[in-house]
């Protein structure tokens, strides 16, 4: 299981014990405002496939962002391609609301970002969302990330970041 510590995190692969954090997460309107909208909770196992299958094609893939301290599950971050952006693993993130506010994106999206460039050995990421989303806009700008277009979607207009090695 590959995991990537920071000072207050500890990333680390999704195993199925998670599936219940992610449904209930999925499910909440606030946690999915900037994302596809709530969830089923057969979405969200959906979904939770499709990250374990990227990683069983790829090598990498998104990780579970666990609080050092307690080693509870409070978000998600790390590299893997985008459907709407295949030319470049995309950088997200997405937090329990309740962990909102405290620097976390930034720090879990940092280590994505360094894990993509440095381990994973790629030239260029990318961060995706809505015009809407001025919280993950302003970590991308943190990160170093600019705007470098604008794709259509069956979500809308998505912005496309990028950051160069």
């Amino acid at each position: 299981m590959h995991v990537i510590e920071t000072e207050r995190l500890r990333l680390r692969r999704f195993t199925d014990g998670d599936r219940e954090t992610l449904a209930r997460w999925n499910a909440d309107p606030l946690h999915r405002r900037h994302l596809s909208g709530v969830q089923t909770r057969e979405q969200s196992d959906e979904a939770f496939d499709r990250w374990q299958r990227h990683w069983e094609e790829r090598g990498f893939g998104l990780l579970a962002v666990e609080w050092r301290e307690t080693g509870e599950l409070i978000g998600r971050s790390g590299p893997q391609f985008h459907r709407a952006w295949s030319d470049d693993p995309e950088v997200g993130w997405a937090l329990d609301p309740a962990w909102w506010g405290r620097g976390i994106a930034t720090e879990a999206g940092a280590a994505s970002v360094a894990w993509a460039f440095g381990e994973l050995d790629f030239a260029r990421v990318v961060s995706i969302t809505t015009e809407g989303n001025t919280e993950s806009r302003n970590v991308m700008a943190k990160l170093g990330f600019r705007l470098h277009t604008i794709v259509p979607s069956e979500w809308g207009p998505l912005l496309v970041h990028a950051l160069d090695r």
